[in-house]
């Protein structure tokens, strides 16, 4: 029985790499997905960037309304198949910069 994994890329040309070290370790292109988080507006992250000014709330919610690393990013990349062939694809795209941010995975 075939499962996903998922995981967020920053940009498209690091998303194609990983799609193409995929397909070169044998993965089906038909198993690869890739999707866009931006729209005609350009990317979702970018449209709010510069959070709260410390003064507003006290000084430290800046930290926690915007701390930059944690936004979703640009390209989500689902990848279909075996157990084993997941586990393979999830170092591939770890190697090419891919994060699960799934919040369940976090420990």
């Amino acid at each position: 029985m075939n499962k996903q994994i998922v995981r967020v890329i920053e940009n498209f040309e690091d998303a194609e790499r990983a799609r193409q070290a995929l397909l070169d370790a044998g993965f089906d292109r038909e198993g690869i997905e890739i999707t866009h988080t931006g729209d005609e507006a350009g990317p979702s992250e970018a449209n709010f960037t510069v959070g709260d000014s410390p003064k507003v709330k006290g000084g430290t919610d800046y930290k926690d309304v915007y701390t930059p690393g944690l936004e979703i990013g640009k390209c989500v990349i689902t990848i279909t198949g075996t157990d084993q062939q997941l586990e393979h694809a999830a170092s591939i795209l770890d190697y090419h910069g891919a994060k699960d941010n799934d919040p369940a995975h976090r420990h």
